[in-house]
């Protein structure tokens, strides 16, 4: 036990805190997929970095104990730094950010957290006399347990902090009882000290975070962060940073609803997806007819509605007429029977991945499937009254033509928020015929008025609007090529100045050739390079960097896949990630297993990654089973696992350098998590990403078969 603890405690820490951080991370900073990437690249940076470090330094032994301890003291840190970073950055609270102080934070914790934890595997190696393969199996051992315990065990259970200090506590006390000495017991009371205080700061930490608001109450659900803001009169639900709804909000709970609703007033069942506690369902009811079924993915945030929101808003909830489902908006229309009079999508704008799959071509065409011959659909995204720059203008006409592509009538409201209608019967945006409507149904609206409509319906501001869109770039937006994502972004970062508006201005404007074939180029003449130096060490090395690379590009893919298709990754990402980390160890453990461990066995499973990857490019043109996701990440944990074993075998051989392997392989994953999420994704879409990806190992393939002469 004493010998094999270690490293079995640095994969369930490594694993641990990975999956709490990027949870954190996601709540302050605006919870999108390039907060994921940007992490997961700073991760791997600095943890292949502590590794090549800790392999060119000589360390004591004895002090391992003292860095598990320090590791444990400093995450807690890292999480209170990141709950502060808007006092560091002087943003308000619930006030979103640039590219650049993102990428600053992620490096910033990431180097304190991951670099020790990278080290720890060459002093792991040490401590077991050089045996690289039973390190690197135990600590994959430790990541599997870590991503199933958290998932199962802590995420329901505890808030992140809360999971945190007990991960800690726990990790300590092993750390204490197998690797003691005498000198650590006051080192280990303090530990708990500390992390029995963390616990207890969670709550206060978070209230001093929303000053001057004040926060009511904070709920860690399996989806998100919820927590409830008060200012004044008004109450703010808030979803990772991401505002619900606020209350009272009349002027955007009434566009939500009527402008849809007035074109067929009559309409019987109505399918309302997300925002129906804000006030949304108070103006659909206002219909004598209408039957709302009421599609909330996480129950948590009707259960804070009913417990802080006024009287009428809570009957609402509760009205006969109203049937609520928690469940994700997608898989709801995909699976019932039901045909509606009108589907009216209240969501927040296609900020993440996960929200654009309510924005794409697939999604619009499931809703169309849904309605009524003459039934109407509904969304509204944020827009700007007056002047649309061309950053807006792309990111409008993205879902215009995306719109177009499945129903034939289209009609748009202008304002500061855009109402997207769309019906394949007439649509009228005529002032005078939806004032008479309201003035029929006596419908008692402060904003969607009789009196109202006449400015925001102006034939010139309609028509206006409608040629700045169809002048816009025509991007069709697809559930695996998220161009309105991307588009989303670009408006974001238009409003800061410096890398972050230069960075995706420059990237817009590049095109496949320099963002995905030159890289291609590149690398593909290092290979000819190594190859003419006749290092056999390079024909060992180079397939764990391209195997670093290949893992987490399709550790990503797979991860926005499966949020597109199931709607839910927050919830499971440490399910995923424990998925392939039980592939990597039995990988591991079939490496070391092998009675042969010689260059045609890292030929063979370097063939088995481009089959692999084969297999993903085919999946990818259809909705795989949720289990093919589980499954596919522990076949690639497995090639990986037995790749890294098998070639650092061979390498070792040549040279004791017990980091070099592993530093690779993280060096190679910081590549892909870098370009990945943040920029090839959402500009190219996963299917030609996939491609590129198993161009690059079938080139490493023939790189291999090329050192077979030098073997």
């Amino acid at each position: 036990m004493r010998k094999h603890l270690p490293p079995f405690l640095l994969g369930f820490l490594a694993l641990s805190f990975q999956i709490y951080l990027l949870r954190e991370f996601s709540v302050h900073f605006y919870g999108n997929e390039i907060t994921f990437g940007f992490i997961l690249a700073s991760w791997l940076l600095w943890g292949g970095v502590g590794s090549l470090f800790a392999s060119r330094i000589k360390w004591n032994i004895s002090s391992i104990p003292y860095i598990y301890y320090l590791v444990i003291l400093v995450f807690p840190v890292c999480l209170v730094l990141l709950r502060f970073s808007r006092f560091i950055l002087h943003t308000l609270p619930g006030e979103i950010t640039g590219i650049t102080p993102m990428l600053f934070f992620s490096l910033g914790l990431s180097l304190i957290i991951s670099f020790p934890l990278g080290a720890l595997f060459v002093f792991n190696a040490i401590f077991l006399k050089g045996n690289v393969t039973q390190v690197y199996l135990m600590e994959s051992l430790g990541s599997a347990v870590a991503g199933i315990a958290v998932y199962f065990f802590f995420i329901p259970a505890f808030s992140n902090w809360q999971a945190t200090a007990i991960i800690g506590a726990i990790v300590s006390l092993m750390v204490f009882l197998f690797l003691h000495k005498r000198n650590q017991i006051f080192c280990f009371l303090f530990i708990l000290l500390f992390l029995a205080a963390f616990w207890v700061f969670d709550l206060p930490s978070q209230k001093i975070h929303w000053k001057p608001f004040e926060i009511i109450e904070s709920m860690d659900t399996p989806f998100g962060k919820l927590q409830v803001i008060q200012t004044k009169e008004m109450l703010s639900l808030y979803n990772n940073t991401l505002l619900i709804y606020s209350f009272p909000n009349l002027a955007s709970s009434e566009e939500s609803v009527h402008f849809a609703l007035l074109q067929r007033p009559q309409a019987e069942k109505v399918l309302l997806i997300g925002g129906g506690a804000g006030g949304s369902l108070v103006q659909a009811l206002k219909y004598p007819k209408t039957q709302v079924d009421y599609v909330e993915l996480d129950p948590g945030i009707i259960r804070l509605s009913l417990k802080y929101l006024p009287q009428q808003e809570r009957d609402s909830l509760k009205d006969t007429r109203v049937q609520i489902y928690f469940q994700d908006g997608r898989a709801f229309l995909k699976k019932t029977p039901d045909t509606y009079d009108a589907i009216i999508l209240n969501l927040p704008d296609p900020s993440t991945a996960q929200i654009n799959r309510f924005y794409t071509k697939e999604f619009f065409s499931q809703v169309k499937s849904n309605l009524a011959p003459d039934g109407i659909f509904s969304f509204r995204v944020s827009s700007a009254e007056n002047y649309i720059s061309d950053e807006l203008q792309n990111f409008l006409a993205s879902l215009y033509f995306t719109l177009k592509e499945v129903f034939p009538e289209i009609g748009i409201v202008p304002g500061d928020s855009n109402i997207f209608l769309a019906s394949s019967a007439p649509i009228s945006l005529d002032h005078q015929e939806l004032s008479q409507k309201i003035d029929r149904l006596d419908l008692k609206n402060t904003y969607i008025s009789s009196h109202s409509l006449f400015s925001r319906l102006s034939p010139f501001r309609l028509s206006l609007l409608k040629e700045k869109l169809v002048q816009g770039q025509k991007s069709i937006n697809l559930d695996l090529v998220p161009i309105s994502y991307y588009y989303n972004s670009v408006l974001w970062n238009s409003q800061f100045q410096g890398l972050e508006s230069s960075l995706f201005r420059l990237t817009s404007r590049l095109g496949r050739f320099w963002l995905l074939d030159a890289p291609l180029i590149g690398l593909l003449l290092i290979m000819v390079l190594l190859g003419w130096r006749h290092k056999k060490s390079s024909f060992f090395l180079l397939p764990l960097a391209v195997m670093g690379l290949t893992t987490i590009t399709v550790e990503i893919i797979m991860l926005i896949a499966f949020q597109t298709f199931y709607g839910y990754l927050y919830q499971k990402v440490a399910l995923l990630f424990a998925s392939f980390m039980v592939g990597l160890f039995l990988g591991a453990l079939r490496g070391k297993k092998r009675k042969k461990k010689g260059y045609l066995e890292l030929l063979i499973i370097q063939f088995g990654f481009i089959l692999l990857i084969f297999v993903l490019i085919l999946w990818l043109k259809s909705q795989p089973p949720e289990i093919f996701f589980f499954l596919y990440l522990v076949f690639l944990g497995y090639l990986g696992g037995d790749l890294f074993i098998v070639s650092n075998h061979l390498y070792l051989k040549e040279k004791k350098n017990y980091g070099a392997g592993y530093g690779l392989d993280l060096l190679g994953s910081f590549l892909g998590a870098l370009a990945v999420s943040s920029l090839l994704i959402p500009l190219f879409g996963l299917p030609l990403l996939a491609k590129y990806i198993f161009l690059v190992n079938s080139f490493c393939f023939i790189f291999l078969l090329w050192g077979r002469k030098f073997h």
